[in-house]
């Protein structure tokens, strides 16, 4: 009885196309969805229940289009993007919930101290997946394309932590304008090959 020899070539493990497909729609209908997010924030209030529970599937949707940018990557910075673009989908999904949360008569995570903390602090690994991407890609892409969502990152915990509705809806244009395209560029790329 022989033994196979161990492949010495990396194997890479590719995502079938169902689940591409579902990856590249969450860079378009992410940020659209939280594009009608802030849009009903700022009509509706920063603590309006009904937009924070479509906030946190707003987050689930922009998830989807923070694990394509991971699969954009390579090497180590793809493992550190993989790292911050969980910790950034669940304190995206954590504030929508807090927000329901205080909407419900609840307390504001917040407002608190101590364990909160850790809360705080998820929120901002969101915008972070973003400018890791912009930089990450910015030789793969036109040269507007990195500037313009590593904009929308910056822009993002300005417009939301101090809850300006107008910056949070401009942010929401920008982040969509260059995650949208994005897809587009990942389909172009992909016709070529």
């Amino acid at each position: 009885m022989s033994v196979p020899a161990l492949a010495t070539e990396p194997v890479e493990n590719d995502l079938d196309q169902p689940a591409l497909r579902l990856l590249d729609a969450g860079l378009l209908l992410g940020p659209l969805a939280y594009l009608a997010v802030d849009c009903s924030y700022a009509v509706r209030g920063w603590d309006d229940g009904p937009t924070a529970a479509l906030h946190v599937l707003a987050a689930a949707l922009y998830g989807l289009a923070a694990l394509r940018l991971v699969t954009l990557t390579r090497g180590r910075l793809q493992t550190v993007l993989l790292v911050v673009a969980v910790l950034g989908i669940i304190g995206n999904a954590g504030v929508g919930e807090n927000t329901l949360h205080i909407a419900s008569g609840g307390n504001d995570l917040f407002d608190e101290h101590g364990a909160a903390n850790v809360f705080k602090t998820m929120g901002f690994f969101f915008p972070l997946t973003f400018l890791l991407a912009a930089v990450s890609l910015r030789r793969r892409t036109p040269s507007w394309w990195s500037p313009l969502l590593a904009l929308g990152a910056v822009l993002f915990p300005i417009a939301h932590v101090a809850n300006i509705s107008w910056l949070a809806i401009l942010d929401a244009v920008f982040m969509l304008a260059a995650l949208g395209s994005c897809a587009a560029f990942v389909r172009q790329s992909d016709e070529r090959v």
